[in-house]
């Protein structure tokens, strides 16, 4: 996000940087121990903005969040990769019975990032910060003083865009 918590314009992300997608593969997809996966859970329309050559996202488990599933959006079959609910809890309480998920992310639309932000699980948040004004139409309500910053990477620069990635903890 910017300087002013701006994240989307248009229904996709307001900038497109490689590292940043690299560095959100890495995250996603770490974990101590080789048995489990991590699960990513996705809004429908954050899954439908993900470019087909990308879905489902590997070596995660993807949860899908849509009252109404347009299975033709889906672009793979419904299997113990990519799963299907109606309500953000029900996805939370499947996920925490299953023996094989390790860690749980949430990538989502910003109205639901802003509730997320305050649920009691979230105990760590990951963050590219972009140097850049993109004049976005969705925002995210992120407090940073409810928030310690664990670790922040130099500024890097990608097509003209300077960010950086930072950790923070509850």
């Amino acid at each position: 996000m910017d300087d002013k918590n701006w994240i989307w314009i248009k229904n996709e992300l307001a900038w497109k940087i490689n590292a940043d997608m690299k560095y959100f593969k890495d995250i996603t997809t770490k974990n101590e121990d080789l048995g489990k996966l991590n699960a990513v859970i996705i809004w429908r329309r954050t899954w439908e903005s993900i470019p087909s050559k990308f879905k489902p996202l590997s070596d995660r488990i993807n949860c899908i969040i849509s009252k109404k599933l347009h299975t033709e959006s889906l672009n793979s079959k419904i299997d113990d990769f990519v799963l299907h609910f109606n309500t953000f809890e029900h996805a939370l309480e499947e996920l925490d019975r299953k023996e094989n998920v390790e860690n749980i992310f949430v990538i989502w639309w910003t109205s639901v990032y802003n509730i997320w932000l305050a649920h009691p699980l979230v105990d760590k948040v990951y963050l590219t910060e972009v140097a850049w004004d993109f004049g976005s139409d969705r925002f995210v309500e992120f407090d940073r003083s409810k928030f310690k910053l664990v670790s922040q990477s130099d500024w890097q620069e990608e097509n003209g865009i300077k960010f950086r990635f930072m950790v923070y903890e509850k």
